[in-house]
């Protein structure tokens, strides 16, 4: 691979970033609950001071400590990147819920379209990363871990880690709240939906994977000098 198309495996991720970052703070500003993978960072939120995005980077970067720790000398080293995509994913949540919160939220109807629309974001975003093939987002980078560790069927072990975390959710919601917060109807939803929204873009936007594989004409293929990774993708994301 060149270095033309590892850059634009790089620009095609970070794009993929910013759309799941955009996905997720629509659907949670929908008010109908979160994604899985966001529902304890976001019940953080509701109950400290914090923003979703500040409780978000954090929450990530335990994942991907975790991820160290389980592999030690199989972690690949540009695995460590995902901290650095993860500071982008988190600042473009809080730019978009500062966006959303000024738009009036009065009808079940309106915030359904607006699930329905953040769910189609972050379809597109998880197309855009499987496309890249650069490396995890921290989340799949710990499943795929907790696989390769306890040698499981990756779908099996996704579930278990998404069901743990709407349930420490709800669990933290209720102690910190008293109450269910953050968690309704758009958590599975979102659970059910997004995974189907991402196979469909994958299939339509097959363009973009010719864009990233193009060699130019005048140069010749040079070594890739980064081992490459395989981005799995879950139904929740």
């Amino acid at each position: 691979m060149n270095q033309n198309n590892l850059s634009r495996r790089y620009f095609i991720f970070l794009i993929g970033i910013i759309f799941n970052a955009i996905g997720v703070a629509i659907t949670t500003s929908a008010n109908l609950g979160t994604t899985p993978i966001s529902s304890l960072p976001y019940v953080l939120s509701l109950a400290f001071p914090y923003s979703f995005g500040a409780f978000t980077f954090v929450f990530n970067i335990l994942l991907v400590l975790g991820q160290a720790a389980l592999l030690r000398k199989e972690f690949q080293k540009i695995q460590y990147l995902q901290i650095a995509a993860t500071f982008v994913f988190s600042f473009f949540i809080d730019m978009t819920m500062l966006v959303m919160n000024l738009i009036p939220n009065f009808h079940y109807i309106q915030q359904f379209a607006f699930l329905i629309i953040g769910c189609a974001m972050l379809g597109i975003g998880i197309c855009l990363e499987v496309y890249a093939n650069v490396m995890y987002i921290p989340g799949e980078g710990l499943v795929k871990a907790i696989t390769h560790r306890l040698d499981k069927e990756f779908g099996v072990i996704k579930v278990c880690f998404d069901v743990s975390l709407v349930t420490a959710a709800l669990v933290t919601s209720i102690i910190c709240m008293d109450e269910i917060a953050g968690l309704r109807e758009g958590t599975i939803f979102g659970a059910l939906t997004v995974g189907l929204m991402a196979r469909f873009f994958i299939k339509r936007l097959k363009i973009i994977e010719k864009w990233i594989n193009t060699e130019p004409a005048s140069k010749k293929p040079a070594d890739n000098p980064m081992s490459q990774t395989v981005l799995e993708f879950s139904t929740a994301e």
